[in-house]
């Protein structure tokens, strides 16, 4: 490890010596001695030692403050005083010079050594933090979010992008007249109330804060905000990162208002299959409606997603819709069906699944139809699927469908009434039926929640 080089700056040629053979038994790289102020700035320049000892007191031009000052400010180099003047006057003079230690004489090794370590330590730590700081200082500097740092008695910092963000400059800024909550949209600044406590009315250790702000030209913009708040409360510093979110905030308004009109335009679809249907087959008119209100009640109940329930209200409209190419005759027969009527009957998920696939819908609305007769055993068609391999909407659209089925008059039959409708999915609960689904739907009739004339 290198031996740390210090100049020593003293006028009285034995104190220098002393102070040199001291050094050197501690140690440390043979010292540069220089006996004026004027000497010690060439050295300093000629060497850059490690650490500069000044005599305050030098009988030339320059004194030892005045040197020290020279060579703090354009070489960084610390300095410790070793005098034997004390006074107060002396004192305020040297703190000018922003010294690392300050020695009286007499001194012994011990002392000039512990001094002359802690100031080492000093200049190097505060080093580190300046090259931090200036790390910080480049990256806020070019940062693409707006940066700034107040305090109870307003901003003392504001990067470029935060006057760019804002409209303000950074002086404009940090002014006493300016208050950061002046630019917050009015409406928002609820945001940022004082509760009892005085805290600030925000989420702790908060992912985001979004709000809006009106800029110096009156333009308002939408941020998104991370803030964090550091010291006590009289020291309170606040430093908010700020991100421009207006030109989002338009496209994504605009996306749901487009996703809005396609959402439209598939309704508006559905009903006209639907339409097509019930004109085809009077018996079961309101039959699709009336199963897709009874299976979003046991769903919503079940606690499936907003975007399930909304697929399963999409599928449970056209459930039927592959109906719209079997013979009408036969749709709307008073007698039971025969064995190949029945078949027609059964190709119906398969016709609407054909139908319907090529629909870009953003749920599983053609599978959904494909599988509603399908049972939980395998017994169902078109593919006899079983269990889990079955949609959970279809697996609701399977119950509904029975017990709306059973409720409701057929040419081929009156109305056998909900009991009835119970009494069949409570008995074939697990085999045909989905236990959860069946379970559910009890549980909405018990309270009242599904009612049937």
């Amino acid at each position: 490890m290198k031996k740390k080089q210090i100049l020593i700056v003293e006028d009285e040629r034995i104190v220098a010596d002393d102070i040199k053979m001291s050094l050197e038994k501690l140690g440390y790289a043979a010292p540069a001695v220089v006996c004026s102020g004027e000497e010690a700035v060439k050295k300093a320049e000629e060497l850059r030692p490690d650490l500069v000892l000044m005599d305050i007191v030098l009988e030339k031009k320059m004194n030892g403050i005045d040197a020290a000052s020279i060579i703090r400010s354009r070489l960084d180099i610390p300095i410790v005083y070793l005098t034997a003047y004390s006074d107060k006057k002396t004192i305020e003079k040297a703190k000018e010079s922003e010294p690392f230690g300050y020695i009286l004489n007499p001194f012994d090794d011990r002392e000039l050594h512990s001094s002359i370590e802690i100031a080492l330590y000093r200049h190097k730590t505060e080093n580190m933090l300046k090259e931090s700081e200036e790390k910080y200082r480049i990256l806020a500097e070019n940062a693409y979010d707006a940066i700034y740092m107040s305090t109870p008695s307003g901003i003392q910092y504001g990067n470029p992008a935060f006057e760019k963000l804002t409209g303000w400059k950074e002086k404009e800024l940090c002014s006493k007249e300016f208050n950061l909550r002046d630019i917050i949209y009015p409406s928002d600044l609820r945001l940022f109330k004082k509760g009892k406590k005085g805290k600030q009315n925000l989420r702790k250790n908060p992912t985001s804060l979004e709000f809006r702000i009106i800029s110096k030209n009156q333009e308002v913009k939408v941020v998104e905000a991370n803030i964090v708040r550091i010291g006590k409360s009289r020291e309170l510093k606040e430093i908010g990162i700020l991100r421009d979110i207006t030109e989002r905030k338009k496209a994504e308004k605009e996306l749901n208002k487009s996703f809005e009109s396609l959402k439209k335009a598939y309704v508006d679809t559905i009903n006209a299959l639907v339409s097509a249907v019930e004109r085809r087959d009077p018996y079961t008119a309101g039959h699709q409606k009336r199963v897709t209100s009874i299976a979003c009640a046991i769903a919503m109940e079940m606690g499936l997603p907003k975007e399930q329930v909304d697929g399963l209200r999409l599928a449970g409209l056209v459930h039927d819709v592959g109906k719209i190419q079997i013979p009408t005759e036969i749709l709307i027969k008073p007698s039971h069906l025969s064995e190949i009527e029945f078949i027609m009957i059964k190709t119906h998920p398969q016709v609407g699944y054909d139908i319907l696939k090529e629909i870009d819908f953003p749920y599983p609305v053609s599978q959904i139809v494909l599988q509603h007769h399908e049972r939980m055993d395998g017994s169902g068609y078109p593919k006899g699927l079983k269990g889990e391999k079955i949609l959970v909407e279809a697996r609701i659209i399977a119950v509904a469908d029975v017990v709306e089925a059973m409720s409701s008059h057929r040419p081929y039959r009156p109305a056998v009434g909900i009991d009835q409708a119970i009494k069949e999915i409570s008995q074939h609960k697990g085999s045909l039926y989905d236990p959860e689904v069946v379970d559910v739907f009890i549980k909405l009739i018990d309270k009242k929640k599904i009612e049937f004339e």
